[in-house]
């Protein structure tokens, strides 16, 4: 249903109980804010959902909206202030980043992930076929999902104590710990053959970033950030003076769970506000920004399954070719879509987390996107 049509249905309703004075036409006027605010209000119908946050980028535009309370009882509503944990929406940013350094010339799709790493690994090969840098970013490098290898087990048992057990296990191993594992990997095919989500690739990734340009992780993602998109509250490690604006984050009995330990937050530890987010949008629809284009093009492609620089990609008749990503953490999820067609970015985000989510974040998603396009 079109907006103008959704709109039609909320005059006709409210038009009879409300006086003249009464601010209807504001709504008629504001199409995009009546569709976050109807979407937001259905998916607060949830009871296990408190708050949600909501960013939209259309035509040219930017628009957040905030709803309900981040901690229950405590009438403390979201704002642009808020800051939220994106989980894995942080691999497009890392994606980017990757782009960068190609036309920087820092690196080369094609290289073998070795040549930038300070250790040697006999076992980053099949057949005498090595990991490259194109096989890190489209997840087809068969490096683990995690690391340790414990982590993969503690995830088949998923309960209310699996965050906090999962923190005390990150919490605990450290990149050394991390670069000794990565010794005992051993690739069950050619690299790039197979797709196999790898947080543990993505990492890596990050390490290669540090070494080609000389600086920590957080410091590359914050100055590119900053700098292509004006995206000031964007970064892994939050400074003292902004800590306080984190969401907590609550599990699968609405109960307050740890945030996650992060090495070094390629894969998952971006943290941000819903304006950065809306301003990502922009920088991602900008069809000018040659990284932008860089990072947009398919670099592994089966049968339906498209990936460029992190970012799954997907065609549809209805939508054309879009991009879409889910983040969840163990207290907050969201939803990322970026759909060139309609020159249209939606972000969703809300801090609970269970294993039913990201279907009811994917149903408003798609209510915006039924009321936008």
């Amino acid at each position: 249903m079109k907006i103008q049509t959704v709109l039609l249905i909320y005059l006709l309703a409210f038009i009879g109980c409300r006086s003249p004075e009464e601010k209807t036409e504001n709504i008629a006027d504001d199409p995009i804010q009546f569709s976050m605010d109807r979407n937001a209000d259905s998916l607060l119908l949830d009871s296990k959902i408190n708050s949600v946050s909501i960013g939209i980028y259309k035509d040219g535009k930017k628009y957040t909206s905030h709803y309900g309370e981040l901690d229950k009882g405590k009438g403390n509503r979201p704002s642009d202030s808020t800051i939220y944990e994106i989980a894995s929406v942080s691999k497009t940013f890392t994606g980017i980043l990757v782009a960068n350094a190609v036309l920087d010339k820092k690196i080369s799709l094609e290289d073998d992930i070795r040549d930038y790493l300070n250790e040697d690994f006999p076992n980053f090969e099949y057949q005498n076929e090595p990991i490259k840098i194109k096989h890190l970013l489209t997840h087809t490098s068969r490096l683990p999902r995690f690391l340790p290898d414990s982590i993969s087990e503690l995830l088949s048992d998923f309960n209310e104590s699996l965050p906090f057990r999962f923190y005390e296990m990150q919490k605990g191993y450290s990149k050394k710990d991390f670069f000794k594992d990565l010794h005992n990997v051993k690739l069950d095919t050619v690299p790039g053959a197979k797709y196999q989500y790898s947080n543990v690739g993505t990492e890596l990734m990050a390490k290669i970033l540090e070494n080609v340009y000389q600086k920590t992780f957080d410091e590359i993602l914050r100055v590119y950030f900053e700098k292509a998109a004006d995206m000031g509250d964007t970064q892994i490690s939050l400074p003292k003076d902004k800590e306080t604006n984190l969401a907590n984050g609550y599990g699968m009995a609405n109960n307050l769970v740890p945030h996650e330990v992060v090495m070094f937050g390629a894969a998952g530890g971006v943290k941000t506000t819903m304006p950065d987010l809306v301003s990502y949008m922009a920088l991602q629809l900008d069809t000018n920004n040659s990284t932008v284009a860089e990072s947009h093009r398919a670099l592994y492609v089966r049968g339906s399954r498209e990936m460029v620089y992190y970012w799954p990609v997907r065609n549809s008749e209805e939508y054309g070719k879009y991009f879409s990503i889910h983040g969840g953490a163990f207290g907050s999820q969201n939803w990322f879509f970026i759909l060139p067609k309609y020159n249209l970015g939606i972000s969703v985000i809300t801090n609970q987390s269970d294993l039913e989510t990201a279907d009811k974040l994917m149903k408003t998603v798609k209510g915006l996107i039924e009321d936008l396009k």
